[in-house]
C-alpha cells in the first residue's frame, strides 16, 4: 500500500513537505552518486548554464499559468503567491521523482524535455540560488534587498533517503537536513513551525499541522523578502480615502503620497498604468545596481479581468526593457499601504496543470528513498507581505537616498492606486519573485 506525503507549499515562505508511511528496510551500503558526474556544473562557480535563460524564460511563464488557475476560483479576490518560490520546491521535489511522475512534474512546470535536460534545469535553478540578489553579497554603504530562499528537509529518525537525493537537495538547493521523530508528531509540528517561524521572521507563525504518524518526511522551501523604498513615503503624507473596490463598494484605506521621479508609461494595449517602484540598491548615488524592482500595473476601470486574461511574459519583458532605457519624470503617486497574506490548497491547481500521479497509487517517487511507497495528498501555498512607507518590512528609515525634485511649470501628472491592481515583485532577470492582485487592502487574508 502506498505510504503518503503530505506537501506543503508556503510562500513569502514556501513549505513543500513529504509525508508518508510504511517503510521497508533500507540498505545501510548505498553507493553514494557521483553527483560532480551528473552535475558538472556543481564544479564550475560562478559559470552561468547554456540553457539558463530558458529556466529564466520557465518561471515566468509558470508564473502566469500559475496565476491563472488561482484567479479561476477567486476572480474578485485578493491574490499573493510567490512563483518563484513554488518552482523551487517542485523543482527540487523533481529530484526524487522517476518515470512519468518527474514527467508530469517537469511539465507542470513548463518544462519542455525535448528542449533541455532534466540535469540542466536543476544546474539553472542552482545558478539563480547563487547569484545577487539570491546570493549573499558583502555588506555596503547602502541597505540591501534582501531575498532569503531557503530550502530544508526534515526526515523521519528511521528512514534513510538515498545518498544521491540527500546529497543532490544540498548541493544543487543548498538544503538543511534535520532528524525529526514524526511518531510524536505534535513535537514534530512544533519543530517544524519554530523552524519556519524562524527563518521568516515570524512572519508565519504556524504553517504545518494535522501531520501523523505516517509522516516520515518534511521537505520545506521558504523565500522571505525586505527591502526599502528607494523614495520612501513621508509618514506625514498618509491620509484616509476611498479605494473603490467595484461600481457598488468602497472603502477607507490609509494612502501614501508622495511627488517624485519615478519610470512609468501607459500600455494602450491592456488599457493600463505601470509604475517602476524601486527599492534601494548597494553602491554610491552614480552607480546603482537595482537587482530587485517593483511593478505597480493600475487597469482601467472595469479592465482587470482583461488585463489579467492578456497579461504575458512578453508584456513583463516590453515594460522591463522600455524601464532600462528610459528616463524618470516627475509623478504625483499614491499607494495604500496594506498587509497582504494568503493560503491556497493547490493540489487542483496542480492536476489542472497535467500533475496528477503524485497524487495517486501510480506515484513514483522512488529517487527520494528507493522505494515506490510514496505519494502527495495535499498542497498547501501561504503567503505574506507588509507594504508601508517605507518598503516591505515595518521599520523605521534611518538614512535614505532620495532623487531631487524639482518642479515643473506644467502640472504634474497623478497615478493614484485607489482601485483594483496588480503588482509584480521582480529580478533584473524578470525572475517574478511575488505576484498579487489587490481588490480589497482592507482584507488582509484569503
Amino acid at each position: 500500500m502506498k505510504s503518503i506525503i503530505y506537501l506543503l507549499l508556503c510562500c513569502v515562505q514556501i513549505n513543500c513537505y513529504p509525508l508518508s508511511g510504511d517503510q521497508n528496510n533500507q540498505d545501510d551500503n548505498r553507493e553514494d552518486s557521483d553527483l560532480k558526474r551528473k552535475h558538472p556544473f556543481l564544479d564550475k562557480e560562478d559559470k552561468k548554464p547554456t540553457d539558463y535563460d530558458k529556466i529564466t524564460s520557465i518561471n515566468v511563464d509558470f508564473a502566469f499559468r500559475f496565476y491563472n488557475q488561482i484567479i479561476s476560483g477567486t476572480a474578485d479576490k485578493n491574490v499573493f503567491l510567490s512563483p518563484l518560490g513554488i518552482s523551487t520546491a517542485f523543482a527540487m521535489l523533481a529530484l526524487g521523482a522517476k518515470s512519468e511522475t518527474q514527467v508530469q512534474l517537469l511539465k507542470g512546470l513548463g518544462v519542455n524535455l525535448s528542449e533541455i535536460k532534466e540535469e540542466e534545469i536543476h544546474e539553472g535553478f542552482h545558478y539563480l540560488l547563487h547569484n545577487r540578489p539570491y546570493a549573499k553579497s558583502e555588506v555596503t554603504m547602502w541597505t540591501e534587498p534582501e531575498v532569503n530562499i531557503g530550502n530544508a528537509l526534515f526526515v523521519e529518525e528511521n528512514l534513510k533517503p538515498l545518498p544521491e537525493f540527500s546529497k543532490g537537495i544540498k548541493a544543487l538547493y543548498e538544503a538543511e537536513s534535520f532528524s525529526c521523530n514524526f511518531s510524536n508528531y505534535i513535537e514534530a509540528e512544533e519543530q517544524i513551525n519554530d523552524y519556519i517561524m524562524n527563518k521568516t521572521g515570524g512572519k508565519i507563525p504556524h504553517s504545518v499541522d494535522r501531520l501523523d504518524q505516517t509522516t516520515v518526511m518534511v521537505l520545506v522551501n521558504y523565500i522571505t523578502f525586505k527591502a526599502d523604498w528607494k523614495l520612501a513615503f513621508d509618514t506625514a503624507s498618509i491620509t484616509e480615502e476611498d479605494f473603490f473596490v467595484d461600481a457598488n463598494r468602497t472603502v477607507k484605506v490609509n494612502l501614501m503620497s508622495q511627488e517624485g521621479y519615478y519610470k512609468y508609461l501607459r500600455d494602450d494595449v491592456l488599457s493600463s498604468w505601470v509604475v517602476e517602484i524601486d527599492f534601494r540598491g548597494d553602491g554610491i548615488a552614480e552607480t546603482y545596481r537595482d537587482d530587485i524592482t517593483a511593478l505597480f500595473i493600475l487597469p482601467d476601470e472595469g479592465k482587470m479581468k482583461y488585463l489579467e486574461g492578456a497579461l504575458l511574459k512578453e508584456s513583463i519583458s516590453k515594460w522591463v526593457t522600455f524601464f532600462r532605457t528610459s528616463a524618470y519624470e516627475d509623478l504625483h503617486l499614491s499607494i495604500p499601504k496594506f498587509t497582504i497574506s494568503s493560503s491556497y490548497d493547490l493540489k487542483d491547481i496542480m492536476e489542472k496543470l497535467g500533475v496528477t500521479d503524485i497524487f495517486n497509487n501510480d506515484a513514483d517517487l522512488s529517487g527520494i528513498n528507493g522505494e515506490r511507497n510514496l505519494k502527495v495528498s495535499k498542497i498547501v501555498h501561504k503567503a505574506v507581505l507588509d507594504i508601508r512607507e517605507s518598503g516591505t518590512e515595518e521599520e523605521k528609515v534611518t538614512t535614505l537616498w532620495s532623487w531631487p525634485v524639482f518642479h515643473p511649470v506644467s502640472s504634474t501628472p497623478i497615478i493614484k492606486f485607489n482601485k483594483p491592481y496588480m503588482m509584480v515583485i521582480l529580478d533584473k532577470r524578470i525572475n517574478i519573485i511575488f505576484l498579487a492582485k489587490m481588490v480589497d487592502p482592507t482584507e488582509g487574508g484569503t
